[in-house]
């Protein structure tokens, strides 16, 4: 994984993304995927609408392969 120069916020990367949350209402997780060569961290987090809310869900798992990563992201408990 390559170092931020930036801590501060920052748009998803030009090379695109996909955000996966059918089984949201079942496991409580969101997967994004990219092909960005700039991958999260754990921690990490994004503002994702899904089941028409908009949520604050955080990186819980970061899987990457050649040509780019899927981060498993997960709800902040209260």
């Amino acid at each position: 994984m390559q170092p931020r120069d930036d801590p501060g916020l920052s748009d998803f990367d030009p090379w695109g993304y996909e955000i996966f949350d059918q089984d949201f209402a079942e496991t409580g997780d969101v997967v994004i995927w990219s092909r960005s060569p700039l991958a999260p961290r754990i921690g990490e987090l994004f503002n994702v609408e899904t089941l028409c809310i908009l949520r604050e869900l955080s990186v819980v798992q970061i899987h990457t392969f050649r040509g780019g990563w899927t981060a498993t992201c997960r709800a902040e408990e209260p």
